[in-house]
């Protein structure tokens, strides 16, 4: 691992970090859990596909598994998801321009990350990466909507 890439995840988990300590928690304990789970288990899946599959890029290039790459794949995607999901409005409106904000800061924050090393495209782009990330948000917003329904339905049994 480079100096750049080990500045790279001490800073991302530095500050998201942070942002967890300080953020007003508008997710519940059990709703924070589902979606860690849930976001770790979506983006192991799509690595798996992606990555080891179809051989569209790899993570940390060097040889053989990391387990460095484990760690960071069951932590940083479930961080960015709970705060995606933390600060998601309800409004339409109001949603769309967070959309678009989170698509375009997760397009840009993977663009550092094939910068710093961390990920090297061997067949991937810019343009699945906007994709993915379009579904990814979309998804977390029917997750949202999902786990409020069924814990709602829940405690009302």
């Amino acid at each position: 691992m480079t100096k750049m890439l080990i500045v790279f995840l001490l800073v991302s988990y530095l500050v998201i970090g942070v942002i967890f300590l300080f953020m007003p928690k508008r997710l519940t304990k059990q709703e924070i859990y589902i979606t860690w789970f849930v976001v770790t288990v979506q983006a192991l899946i799509a690595d798996i596909f992606w990555g080891e599959i179809l051989d569209l890029y790899d993570l940390i290039k060097a040889d053989g598994d990391l387990l460095i790459d484990l760690i960071i794949q069951i932590s940083l995607p479930a961080f960015f998801g709970i705060l995606y999901m933390n600060f998601m409005p309800r409004e339409r409106n109001k949603f769309i321009v967070y959309f678009v904000f989170w698509v375009a800061f997760s397009v840009a924050y993977e663009t550092l990350a094939v910068f710093v090393g961390y990920i090297h495209y061997k067949g991937w782009n810019f343009w699945y990466t906007t994709l993915f990330y379009m579904y990814a948000c979309l998804f977390m917003r029917w997750h949202y909507w999902f786990i409020r329904k069924v814990i709602k339905s829940d405690s009302m049994s």
